[in-house]
């Protein structure tokens, strides 16, 4: 959100007292897995996103239009995920554990697929090792002082 509007010190002093709001700074704000799951909740059934901020106490003139729509969106496509809500950005402690929010079956997937290409890059240099090799006998021979 680097073009976002970013937030006074007075706006971050009245959203960090709000218990949705997990983080805070003047260009980042973080809510609480609890608002996430709250505001899916209510988007199903059928309250406006703007009143499910108020209702929580949240302005939304202070996040701005562009920041909602991104959260929005956002918690929207974590609720579709097997992982939920949680925060899988490089700087959150689950980071390192969860792999990058990806399920170990997923994982497994992907390293069985890193293998498998390691392989075969490395039984093409063996190949083109041997043609090397093959092309330097040819050549020496032709060239070879009689």
């Amino acid at each position: 959100m680097s073009n976002a509007k970013h937030f006074t010190a007075e706006e971050m002093d009245h959203l960090r007292i709000n218990h949705y709001v997990k983080s805070i700074s003047p260009s980042t704000i973080k809510f609480t897995e609890e608002f996430k799951r709250y505001f899916c909740q209510k988007r199903e059934e059928g309250v406006a996103i703007r009143d499910i901020f108020l209702e929580c106490g949240i302005d939304p003139d202070i996040l701005g239009e562009r920041r909602i729509k991104g959260f929005s969106y956002t918690v929207r496509k974590q609720a579709r995920l097997e992982d939920g809500f949680k925060d899988k950005r490089h700087n959150n402690q689950f980071h390192a554990a969860s792999s990058e929010g990806r399920t170990v079956d997923t994982r497994i997937k992907q390293l069985e697929h890193e293998l498998a290409y390691t392989r075969q890059e490395v039984e093409f240099l063996k190949k083109l090792q041997m043609a090397d090799m093959e092309a330097r006998r040819q050549w020496e021979s032709k060239h070879r002082p009689k």
